[in-house]
């Protein structure tokens, strides 16, 4: 078990990125699995498309969960910066662990530094199948960011109910655009999200949350993406606007590893008196 706060060791079986670059074997064999990638997309779209013309946007989202999962058991040290209006920014430095297996989700993230508060957390757990969550409200901002728990959390389909609005490019590259309106109405999160996938491989590069007369007031863009060993992206940079308040946050990771010696079961047990 590797303590708290150490560099953990690489291990058998076990695989790590820097945000500088990723893993040389998944880079090499990136050519290939993108091929099959974007044939397997072609070829479960397809089925909707027969069906109606076009596949639907629940369609889209569930297959690109499918593309994209990550591994079961991830480890990574992140850095958190949030700039104001004035242009005054903090730095915080993180510790993100995320479980997966038949029963559900667990993702946590500990703060490291400043060393005053060094030891708050926020812990989500899901169970599998639309089962309970335990956690903060998906509401709640992360560590004075504007990083949300929602976006600590991903997409949650069984509480969305997705409409396909018409292809957009970004940066030249051909999306789909899904509309994602939340089932329950009211608090915080409510609103339409407009979630920007590509066409080849469904990897999200933007979510933008929408106000009542369409405008844009939140916008989140995944950068600097690169595959990892199983051909699945993972975004090295995310960026946080928030339109209406001028505030930006930008979570890197700068060091990333998959595999159970990094992610320990006693991780995930709630100290009394830590939160968000």
């Amino acid at each position: 078990m590797t303590p708290l706060g150490v560099r953990a060791r690489a291990v058998p079986g076990a695989v790590c990125a820097r945000s500088t670059g990723a893993d040389r074997g998944a880079v090499n064999r990136w050519p290939v699995q993108a091929a099959t990638a974007a044939l397997l997309v072609a070829l479960v779209l397809a089925s909707g498309a027969a069906r109606t013309g076009l596949p639907d946007g629940l369609e889209i989202i569930e297959q690109s969960l499918r593309q994209q999962a990550p591994a079961a058991d991830v480890f990574e040290e992140q850095v958190l910066v949030t700039s104001d209006p004035a242009g005054q920014a903090t730095v915080r430095t993180l510790r993100y662990y995320a479980h997966t297996d038949a029963r559900g989700t667990q993702r946590l993230l500990v703060l490291d530094t400043p060393a005053i508060l060094r030891g708050l957390r926020v812990l989500v757990t899901r169970a599998a199948h639309g089962g309970a969550r335990r956690g903060p409200p998906a509401a709640s901002l992360v560590f004075g960011s504007n990083y949300t728990v929602a976006d600590l959390e991903g997409e949650q389909p069984p509480e969305q109910d997705y409409a396909l609005a018409a292809d957009q490019t970004l940066a030249r590259v051909a999306h789909w655009v899904v509309l994602a309106t939340p089932r329950v109405s009211g608090g915080a999160e409510a609103g339409t999200r407009r979630i920007y996938l590509r066409k080849d491989n469904l990897y999200v590069s933007r979510v933008e949350r929408l106000d009542a007369t369409g405008a844009v007031v939140r916008r989140v863009t995944f950068k600097d993406p690169r595959p990892d060993e199983s051909g699945a992206w993972r975004a090295g940079m995310t960026l946080i606007e928030d339109l209406r308040e001028e505030r930006r946050t930008l979570l890197k990771v700068e060091y990333r590893v998959h595999g159970a010696d990094y992610v320990p079961a006693a991780l995930f047990q709630t100290p009394q008196g830590r939160g968000p």
